[in-house]
């Protein structure tokens, strides 16, 4: 097994923490906020919207480098939660794994993908694989033009989520430089940085989430808790996003 995806799997098995830390989070009703300094929803999805006041539907492609649980993952609540906020309209969600694969290496899955599924929305998780692999940061940008490129081209919107937080694995890899890169590639290419990694230290930092190698139990706790904030989140800026877009220019 390459040394990517052993650590892989150990930023996964690394979702965990104390029970009760976890349920006090769970029960707090702004158990998932992030301070502005950590995420702010600044941009819009011009082409999903386009698709959609035309009384089309809102098909999201979800492409990541792991392996993730259909039905407990975030996409599952994200396909949920939009769908209450847009209920004369179909929202349909699917998943894409490529485990252990580095952006350059997504670059065909994602547009094979994104001609099957005709896809108006496209939330590309990226920079773990790169990372783990010491990938060179200018390389891993310029794959992040060509798939945002690709995916813009096909008529679909881009939301690129960066990589998961623990501190365990933070001592391993430096993971800043691709972190870095996401936002200046987000920012030069107009799409949205979900800034995943900055919300899971957030909560880690607050003590809502605990990262440590506890019970069976307890690493699904916590990984219930990232998750459904994940899709909760996402879910409200996606659809901020979509109002935005179909505002009147001032």
């Amino acid at each position: 097994m390459r040394r990517a995806t052993v650590l892989t799997l150990a930023v996964l098995a690394g979702l965990t923490g104390p029970a009760a830390a976890v349920r006090a989070a769970e029960t707090a009703p702004d158990a998932c906020a992030v301070p502005e300094t950590v995420y702010t929803v600044d941009g819009a999805l011009p082409r999903a919207w386009e698709r959609l006041k035309d009384g089309g539907a809102l098909p999201i492609l979800v492409l990541n480098s792991a392996s993730s649980r259909p039905d407990t993952a975030y996409p599952a609540l994200l396909e949920k939660e939009l769908a209450a906020r847009l209920p004369d309209r179909t929202v349909s969600v699917t998943v894409r794994n490529a485990p252990g694969a580095t952006a350059q290496e997504m670059l065909p899955i994602l547009s094979r993908e994104l001609a099957a599924s005709s896809a108006s929305l496209l939330v590309w998780q990226v920079g773990t694989a790169d990372a783990m692999r010491n990938i060179g940061p200018d390389s891993f940008g310029e794959a992040l033009g060509r798939g945002i490129a690709a995916a813009q081209g096909r008529g679909a919107d881009v939301i690129l989520m960066d990589m998961q937080y623990s501190p365990q694995t933070t001592q391993l890899i430096t993971f800043q430089p691709y972190l870095d890169y996401v936002e200046w590639v987000s920012q030069d290419s107009d799409v949205f940085h979900f800034p995943r990694f900055e919300m899971m230290r957030h909560w880690f930092e607050d003590g809502r989430v605990g990262f440590a190698p506890d019970s069976k139990e307890e690493k699904l706790q916590a990984y219930q808790f990232v998750h459904r904030c994940l899709g909760r989140i996402m879910a409200d800026a996606v659809a901020t996003m979509l109002d935005r877009a179909g505002r009147p220019a001032p």
